[in-house]
């Protein structure tokens, strides 16, 4: 399983605070430019909380091997 996680981040009270969309299975060629653009555009309409600020794209693999299924 893939998944695209946008991070945005603020400081709040002197603690970083963290919000996260996450976006499964994402096509698998992202172009850089263009994802940081919708990660701006999704602020500019309230997508993200107000104040926090695009920091990191990230892509996640899992990989699930099943050793034992007992019950079907």
């Amino acid at each position: 399983m893939k998944r695209l996680s946008l991070v945005y981040r603020k400081i709040e009270n002197g603690q970083m605070k963290t919000y996260r969309i996450n976006i499964p299975e994402p096509v698998d060629n992202i172009n850089v430019q263009e994802l940081q653009q919708d990660m701006e555009y999704l602020k500019a309409i309230n997508v993200v909380p107000d104040g926090f600020e695009p920091d990191e794209a990230r892509v996640t693999e899992t990989n699930i091997e099943v050793l034992i299924n007992l019950i079907e």
